[in-house]
């Protein structure tokens, strides 16, 4: 079964697949694979220099300012789209390509795809079961706050590069709400588990399943 992890930002989904991984899963991470897409002298790396100009890069390194381009295409919706078209399709085949070796060599180990921007790419139907980490809007922008040090504004601006995680919640087979403490989030993180465990179906697009 293909399985997908998403949910917002700062809506503890690191937490989750931490929790999973320690439980034995494979975890993809989009955004590792995203982050070796756009080293110096990769193919998405020449394109975002062609996209941005030089400004978006250490000189003495090329590495790519990650904090200023996050800054520039939360106010730019044109450019933001620009750029994901040049890095998502690096990062769909390093995954996918870890995907298959992964089933090859230990295909009853669950394997999760750990990926951000699921829907905003338009990728679940790509797989079998979505589980969403959900959290309360107005909790993620105080986590996003703390965490990165924003304004209280930038991390609500933030927010709106994203799809509301509302949204995405009446859309997920599968929602571990972490609006709480880490306990309650690791009750449901063991709940799917033992489902994963039991190779029990947990696609059912109708009614999401739930566990708070």
């Amino acid at each position: 079964m293909r399985i997908a992890l998403t949910g917002g930002i700062a809506s503890g989904k690191s937490t989750i697949a931490r929790m999973l991984a320690e439980k034995g899963a494979v975890i993809l991470d989009a955004d590792e694979a995203a982050r070796r897409a756009v080293r110096p002298g990769q193919p998405a790396w020449v394109r975002l220099r062609e996209i941005l100009g030089p400004d978006f890069f250490d000189p003495a390194t090329g590495e790519l300012k990650r904090r200023k381009l996050r800054e520039r295409i939360i106010r730019d919706e044109a450019l933001r789209s620009r750029v994901n078209a040049a890095v998502h399709p690096a990062v769909l085949e390093t995954m996918e390509a870890a995907w298959r070796d992964c089933c090859l060599r230990e295909p009853t180990r669950p394997v999760i795809f750990d990926i951000p921007l699921l829907y905003e790419a338009k990728l679940e139907e790509a797989f079998d079961c979505v589980v969403l980490a959900y959290a309360d809007p107005e909790i993620q922008v105080r986590r996003l706050h703390r965490r990165d040090g924003v304004s209280l504004e930038e991390a609500r601006k933030t927010l709106t590069m994203q799809l509301p995680i509302q949204w995405k919640r009446r859309r997920a087979h599968v929602v571990i709400d972490n609006s709480g403490d880490l306990e309650s989030t690791r009750r449901q993180v063991d709940a799917l588990w033992e489902k994963l465990m039991r190779r029990e179906r947990l696609c059912r697009k109708d009614t999401p399943t739930t566990w708070s």
